[in-house]
């Protein structure tokens, strides 16, 4: 019985940290405090693909009334990271589509439902340069999801390395590295 338990305590915690992306599971949402955490202690990073949020926040539902951009996308990536269905397609309905994040937060929504090629067309309407490089993966991930030979991946390669060339974090320029390394070993 302790095992057990110990086991559901230890899932509860594990999924807290990061989970499949809304219903799609070749993706898997995380903080990038947490990310780091899973560097820096030498996990393996590359053999699951993780969207790195800049901040993951639980508390959605004060959120949606909020007009600061970074809680508002902390907030959804918490409903994507949780899967919460109803309050994701809450959130899209009802965010004002004039906020610079709202068209990564479309992007993000029509990937967590494998809608990759709306995805990319909601992703190129980013503007903010903040999530420039976020935008970029994405748009590369996409494409390659698109691709009807995933062994044939020389045509994102390109992509992949755009969003490694839009940032000078290293870190940044780790998971274009581990995404590469994803596609090649897949």
């Amino acid at each position: 019985m302790t095992k057990k338990l110990l086991l559901v305590v230890f899932i509860l915690n594990f999924t807290q940290v990061y989970a499949k992306i809304g219903a799609n599971n070749n993706f898997w949402i995380i903080a990038q405090d947490d990310y780091d955490r899973k560097v820096v202690n030498g996990e393996d990073v590359i053999m699951r693909r993780y969207i790195v949020a800049p901040a993951i926040n639980k508390d959605y539902k004060n959120a949606i009334q909020s007009a600061d951009e970074q809680f508002i996308l902390a907030a959804f990536s918490y409903l994507l990271q949780t899967n919460r269905a109803n309050w994701i397609t809450t959130y899209i309905q009802n965010c004002n589509d004039t906020l610079s994040i709202y068209p990564l937060m479309k992007g993000l929504y029509y990937l967590s439902g494998k809608q990759y090629a709306e995805a990319i067309s909601a992703l190129e309407k980013v503007e903010n340069r903040e999530y420039t490089f976020l935008k970029l993966v994405l748009i590369a991930d996409c494409r390659y999801e698109l691709l009807s030979d995933q062994h044939n991946y020389k045509a994102v390669i390109g992509a992949y390395q755009q969003a490694s060339d839009s940032t000078q974090d290293e870190l940044c320029k780790s998971i274009v590295a581990n995404r590469i390394k994803f596609i090649k070993y897949r």
